[in-house]
């Protein structure tokens, strides 16, 4: 054996030691870690908020009726699929057809959304908030945020889904209105909101509530939602669902996080 090949072999047994080592040290905890994803169930989940879901009826359409005339709603929503697909790398694909409707009935505007949403196990490893259901077989995708303008004051909005993929059980969703702005009068409102619903509201801003300038709480009063129940009967018109959330964090042994 020569002198370099001597070298050469020498360089490769160390580096076949050190891939060894790295191999021993962190292969037994990322196939904990791809275990636990997969072995995740409702029950072992410390729930920050729940919350009514309602899906969609199929191939039929499910509509909801404003408090008072509106120009921009939102809409939360996401796709329930089969456990065998929880961790699809491509996601799913789906869309929604939302029409918004007048106080006679009339259209106002009509929108086709096409939405791709990440797989269930994707959510989790991504370190986002996890939602889930309790008692029901299916599993979360990613959930999207969906703000629907009206060219007028709309009084309603229907919904329906088209051109689902495969794997999908179903299409939930939650909507909201948007409260008139109130001018002044939002700094009063503000102020009167809980200690937790105060920091819920702020949560993006840099700053605590509590130093917030009057303009920014003005712009606050304007980003105010109620939200809006389905129309009809639970069973024939749509089906309310229960929509239990938690993050990453509370799972990991976060001792603040609520109880199961």
């Amino acid at each position: 054996m020569t002198l370099s090949m001597l070298a050469k072999s020498l360089v490769f047994a160390v580096l076949l030691a050190s891939s060894a080592l790295v191999g021993r040290e962190y292969a037994a905890p990322l196939a904990t870690y791809i275990t636990d994803v997969q072995a995740f169930s409702a029950r072992d989940a410390r729930i920050s908020k729940r919350s009514i879901a309602y899906r969609v009826p199929g191939e039929d359409t499910i509509s909801f009726t404003f408090s008072q005339p509106t120009l921009l709603t939102k809409v939360l929503v996401h796709p329930s699929v089969k456990p065998e697909v929880r961790a699809l790398k491509e996601g799913f694909v789906y869309g929604l057809r939302v029409r918004m409707l007048g106080a006679s009935g009339e259209e106002l505007a009509s929108y086709d959304i096409f939405l791709q949403a990440d797989s269930p196990d994707e959510v989790f490893t991504s370190g986002q908030r996890w939602r889930f259901f309790r008692t029901r077989p299916e599993l979360v995708g990613e959930q999207d945020h969906l703000l629907i303008e009206s060219p007028s004051p709309a009084t309603q909005m229907e919904i329906s889904t088209i051109e689902t993929a495969p794997g999908i059980i179903g299409v939930d969703l939650r909507v909201f209105e948007q409260l008139p702005f109130i001018g002044s009068q939002s700094i009063a409102a503000f102020r009167r909101l809980s200690e937790p619903s105060r920091v819920l509201l702020t949560e993006p801003n840099a700053f605590p509530a509590d130093m917030l300038s009057r303009e920014e709480i003005l712009f606050l009063g304007r980003n105010q939602w109620r939200s809006v129940g389905a129309n009809g009967l639970d069973g024939r018109d749509y089906e309310s669902l229960v929509l239990y959330e938690a993050s990453r964090t509370g799972l990991e042994g976060d001792e603040s996080a609520g109880a199961p």
